[in-house]
Parts: structure tokens; C-alpha cells; sequence
């Protein structure tokens, strides 16, 4: 049977169960004397009634309250789930150090470092981006074809034969030619490697969204991350590095701030994308767009890495993509040919 709560107001609450009203009077939210409305028979009685001869204690110590497992039949009703979810993400590093740490190579706890880090943000991007129909499946395709298809295209590339890097221009002490060499041997071919799946996305008959693309361009985004932070942890981290600390702390950077970096990257690039497969006739000049602003941004930060500038580059980054999404609907209706004018005072 369920109860419902009377207002004076004639207005109700509910439905209670019984044990929930009980709750409710010893916290105060009702009296003995409020009404309550049972569901059968159609009848209502002051809360009293529903003692049957006992009124229910407020203080009946604090023993009931310390422990929790009277609550265990409720478990399945509480609305905690995302809250348990969390958590259960949370806990994942600390089952597979219990489990598996003695049997693990250190490349395959970096691996798992890296990955467990990737999913982290990706379940955060899903559950915060503001973009209609995502789909999970269509997440992790982006995820995973971007960390196994498009980063082995990308190793196949720079193995090639006629392709040699610029180590050179890399290490200039002029900034100019750095920026250069990193824009056009490390961000271009990068960036490109990234929107190799959101390509793929916006061949599809159904078609998607800038916002919705830029979603998946992040998620692209981390599945590099993947490979990246993998390939430093265990190679360029420990020649870099002069310390322990410092150490750690390149660990902490591949894993956190410098995956979304790359996110919001490509997440430009999957905003420019979406509006390119939705005006053929724009293609050309909206495609160059979504791939020159994130590789600029890309090879300055580079560039500038470990200064306040580059910090400067990243807020940026972040502040360019929020400004774009807030511009969709203008910039949807410019290019379907529509005046966008400031209205007139």
C-alpha cells in the first residue's frame, strides 16, 4: 500500500510507502496530526493512525542511524547511481594493482594507464557535452579506431622512406622556424591523423550535427591520447626528465591536461567538419578551416611548451571552442545564405 501526504494547501505528496513516512516524521517533515492519504481504501487519516497504537521516535538514539545496512531493501530504489558509477570508475586502478600488478610488464601498466585515463575523460565528455544524439557506439568506434586505425596510419607514414624529420628545425633557437617545423611535421599530420574517423562519421547516410561531430572529435582526440601517452611514459618522459619528480609529474601531464588538450583540438576540427558535410559546396574552405586552426594552435603550443605561453595557448584553445559552439546558430544560418545582422536599436 502507498500513502500520499496532504497539504494544507489541499495539494499531495507522494506516493510513501510506510517505512518513507516514518522517515519523514522523524526528520521533521510531517506530524502525527498530518493527513494521509491511502491509495486502499480511498480514505484519509492523520498520520497517527497509521502508528497503530505507537508513535514513531525521533530520537531513538543514534545506533540506528550508524548503521547502514537496515537500509539494504531500499538499495535499488536510491537514485545514486551516478554517484556509484563514479566511484566504480574510481576504483578500477586499485582492483587491477590487487589483481594483477605482480604479473603485469611496465609496459602494460602504462598501456592500462594511459587507457583507464582516456575512458576516464571520455565517460566525463559523454555525460557533460552539450550535443544532441550521441550515441555510445558511435563513441567508442571514434575511441578505438582512432587509437588502433588512424595513430598505425600515422607510425606507417613517418616510416616511410622519403620522410625524414626535421630535428633540426625542431631544436631552432628562432621561434619562427620551430613553429614552422612543428606546424608542418608534427601538427598537420597529427591533426589529420585525429579526424580520420569523424571523416569516416560524416560519409554516413544519417549524417550528424557540428556540435554532435565536435563531441566525437574530442572523443577522437583521446583516443590518441592513448598512444601518446603511452609512447612518453615509456620513452621521452625518462630522457627529459631531470628528476624523479619532474618525472612524475610529465607522467601526471600526459594523462590529464594533455589529452584534453588534444581533445579540444580535434574537437574543433570535428565542429568545422560537420558544418563542411553539411554545405558540399563550402567543403573545400570549411575542411582547411577545421584542420589550419587546430594545427596553428597545436604547433604554438608546441612551440612554446612548459612556458606561460603555452598555458596561454591551451586556455585559449578551450576558450575558442566554447565560442564556436556558442556561435552554431548564426554561423548555420550565414552559410544557408541568411543575413545575420545585429538587430536595430
Amino acid at each position: 500500500m502507498v500513502y500520499y501526504i496532504q497539504n494544507p494547501d489541499s495539494s499531495t505528496e507522494g506516493p510513501f510507502t510506510q517505512s518513507e513516512l516514518a522517515d519523514r516524521y522523524r526528520q521533521g517533515g510531517i506530524t502525527l496530526e498530518t493527513p494521509i492519504q491511502s491509495d486502499h481504501p480511498n480514505q484519509t487519516v492523520p498520520y497517527r493512525a497509521l502508528c497503530h497504537g505507537r508513535s514513531p521516535s525521533r530520537s531513538r538514539g543514534l545506533l540506528p542511524f550508524l548503521w547502514p545496512f537496515n537500509e539494504l531493501h531500499r538499495l535499488a530504489d536510491l537514485d545514486h547511481r551516478g554517484l556509484l558509477s563514479l566511484i566504480g570508475v574510481g576504483l578500477v586502478p586499485m582492483v587491477l594493482f590487487t589483481l594483477f600488478i605482480g604479473v603485469m610488464s611496465q609496459p602494460m601498466v602504462f598501456f592500462l594507464t594511459a587507457l583507464y585515463f582516456s575512458v576516464l575523460w571520455a565517460i566525463l565528455f559523454y555525460h557533460v557535452f552539450p550535443a544532441p544524439h550521441i550515441k555510445i557506439g558511435t563513441s567508442i568506434f571514434c575511441f578505438l579506431g582512432t587509437g588502433l586505425v588512424s595513430v598505425s596510419l600515422l607510425m606507417g607514414f613517418f616510416r616511410l622512406p622519403l620522410i625524414s624529420f626535421p630535428t633540426a628545425w625542431i631544436g631552432s633557437d628562432l621561434p619562427a622556424i620551430r613553429a614552422m617545423a612543428f606546424f608542418v611535421w608534427v601538427a598537420i599530420p597529427e591533426e589529420l591523423c585525429k579526424i580520420l574517423m569523424i571523416y569516416v562519421l560524416s560519409k554516413r547516410a544519417e549524417g550528424y550535427r557540428p556540435r554532435t561531430m565536435a563531441y566525437y572529435g574530442m572523443i577522437c582526440g583521446l583516443g590518441f591520447g592513448i598512444y601518446e601517452g603511452l609512447d612518453y611514459q615509456l620513452d621521452r618522459n625518462v630522457q627529459f626528465a631531470q628528476s624523479q619528480t619532474e618525472y612524475l609529474f610529465l607522467n601526471l601531464l600526459r594523462l590529464t591536461s594533455l589529452p584534453v588538450l588534444h581533445a579540444v583540438w580535434t574537437g574543433v576540427a570535428g565542429y568545422w567538419l560537420g558544418f563542411a558535410s553539411l554545405y558540399p559546396k563550402r567543403r573545400i574552405v570549411l575542411f582547411l578551416v577545421g584542420i589550419g586552426i587546430p594545427s596553428l594552435l597545436h604547433a604554438l603550443f608546441n612551440t612554446f611548451s612548459g612556458t606561460l605561453t603555452s598555458l596561454g595557448i591551451s586556455l585559449l584553445s578551450v576558450l575558442i571552442l566554447i565560442l564556436y559552439l556558442s556561435k552554431h546558430d548564426r554561423f548555420d544560418r550565414y552559410l544557408r545564405g541568411e543575413e545575420d545582422r545585429p538587430p536595430t536599436t
